[in-house]
């Protein structure tokens, strides 16, 4: 028998949150207030966003809710691009390469890391140049850069690409405010979801939600044409 899909077995989970992605800027909104009321009394709001596997979008559904962050409910949000496997969070942002790597290597100050984008309340920090791991920086530079990132922004998205292959993401999962898991509907296996649960709550994290995403759903056209 084959093995049962996360779309036909994720209320087996305990999950805080678990959502389709794919109704709009009005479902988006809706993911953002149960970030808020999870996540009460804080200034800025630090979420990495993984997944299981890699091709499950965690950069498409970083940047939509980034743009959603900062066009419709008017957040000032910085999106970080910290997926050393598929880099493309920065570049549909900007033309800048100067980023994470050199931010966390003291090469540059914050302001010469994060670059503004073409949206309001947006802000975008590539990942960089020849990024090779985080675990190079150590774990005090990682929360001090982190923290640091919490002084002009209400939220920061991290886009960390697929934890379950990618180990070295694991080192950020202690030192963001809640972890939001991409998983792709109707696709990703139920043991690998758990298994990467797992690996995320040894390591520190707090999984607020899950977003299934389909990888074919209506987008606003206002998001669509940013991205």
């Amino acid at each position: 028998m084959a093995e049962p899909t996360v779309s036909e077995s994720l209320s087996d989970q305990n999950w805080e949150t678990a959502v389709v992605l794919g109704d709009g800027v009005n479902y988006l909104k809706g993911i953002i207030g149960q970030i808020e009321v999870a996540l009460p009394e804080k200034h800025c709001r630090v979420l990495m966003l993984t997944s299981c596997l890699e091709g499950e979008g965690t950069t498409e559904v970083t940047a939509i809710l980034g743009l959603t962050l900062a066009s419709a409910i008017k957040r000032k949000t910085l999106m970080v691009d910290c997926n050393p496997l598929h880099p493309d969070l920065g570049y549909r942002f900007t033309s800048q390469t100067t980023g994470l790597n050199e931010y966390l290597g003291k090469l540059v100050d914050k302001a010469q890391a994060i670059h503004q984008t073409a949206v309001e309340n947006l802000w975008v920090m590539p990942i960089g140049k020849k990024f090779t791991t985080l675990a190079a920086f150590g774990n005090p530079c990682l929360k001090s850069g982190i923290d640091m990132l919490r002084e002009d922004f209400q939220y920061v998205l991290i886009d960390a690409g697929p934890l379950g292959i990618n180990s070295d993401m694991t080192l950020l999962c202690d030192k963001v405010d809640a972890i939001v898991m991409v998983v792709r509907y109707g696709k990703t296996r139920r043991e690998t979801v758990t298994r990467t649960k797992e690996i995320i709550e040894r390591a520190g994290g707090k999984i607020i939600g899950v977003v299934l995403n389909r990888r074919k759903f209506p987008i606003p056209a206002f998001l669509y044409n940013r991205l």
